[in-house]
């Protein structure tokens, strides 16, 4: 991935002032090394596979790896999990506000105002050393989340409109959320 900020989605405020719902799931075989908050979905056998690029088919998002239960495994992940290790999964709410940053086809890419409003895809890395990294692509349309806000009308003495990568302010789809995937 070409996109230079290596930073992760994250909450930005829960609807009802809580936080958001930590669960304990078991990791699928093969998911290989990923980055902490990784977007993951529970498969319908029952255990967490990490989510990958909106391409329209099975675009499933279910919420973020953000730890393991095994207190002697290392934190980040340097080695792919086993086949039912226990992970923690903090689960996506349709009614929560998440910051994303924003790339255009693989490269950082401003927030304008004009975002606001519609629906993108994301794009998860795959790449080794990033795997799980999510972005928002402005040239994806398979509709995973909507945009509510840019990070500037926020923060404006932090951040522009000309800040590249910028970040949108985003709402996960509920069909993405409730969706089931194999």
């Amino acid at each position: 991935m070409a996109a230079t900020e290596k930073k992760q989605m994250y909450v930005l405020s829960t609807a009802d002032g809580v936080a958001p719902n930590i669960v304990t799931r078991k990791m699928a075989a093969s998911q290989g090394i990923f980055m902490p908050g990784a977007p993951c979905y529970v498969s319908t056998s029952g255990t967490v596979k990490l989510s990958d690029t909106a391409d329209g088919t099975g675009d499933v998002h279910h919420g973020f790896i953000v730890g393991v239960v095994d207190k002697s495994t290392t934190w980040p992940v340097t080695a792919a999990l086993s086949a039912n290790d226990e992970v923690r999964v903090q689960l996506i709410d349709t009614a929560d506000l998440y910051v994303v940053y924003v790339e255009n086809n693989g490269s950082d890419s401003a927030a304008a105002q004009t975002i606001v409003g519609d629906q993108y895809g994301l794009t998860v890395s795959a790449t080794a050393g990033e795997v799980g990294y999510t972005t928002m692509d402005l040239n994806n349309a398979n509709a995973v989340v909507e945009v509510i806000d840019i990070y500037s009308n926020l923060d404006p003495e932090k951040e522009t409109t000309s800040t590249s990568p910028g970040r949108a302010v985003v709402r996960f789809l509920a069909a993405n959320v409730n969706a089931t995937k194999a």
